[in-house]
């Protein structure tokens, strides 16, 4: 994370950081790649903050979401039963 937010001025979350040090030990020469993450860094804001030594900014849009509550359903591992879901 440190070294994307040094190299890149862009601030990953931890699995981002795992994807951008993939990409950087694939690439040979003068090529260019693209890595994807799915989560914010917020949402690991105390192991961020730990690493890069500075606070997280959590987007307004993010802050809303946080004041929700988790819902989860329960099923077993079978297919067809995730189907009629």
């Amino acid at each position: 994370m440190r070294l994307c937010l040094i190299e890149n001025n862009y601030l990953t979350d931890p699995h981002g950081a795992c994807g951008y040090l993939a990409l950087k030990s694939g690439l040979s020469g003068n090529e260019n790649g693209i890595f994807l993450e799915t989560a914010h860094p917020a949402k690991f804001r105390e192991t961020v903050e730990n690493i890069i030594g500075q606070p997280v900014e959590i987007p307004e849009k993010l802050q809303e979401f946080m004041k929700g509550t988790k819902q989860s359903t329960a099923m077993p591992p079978i297919l067809r039963i995730l189907k009629g879901f």
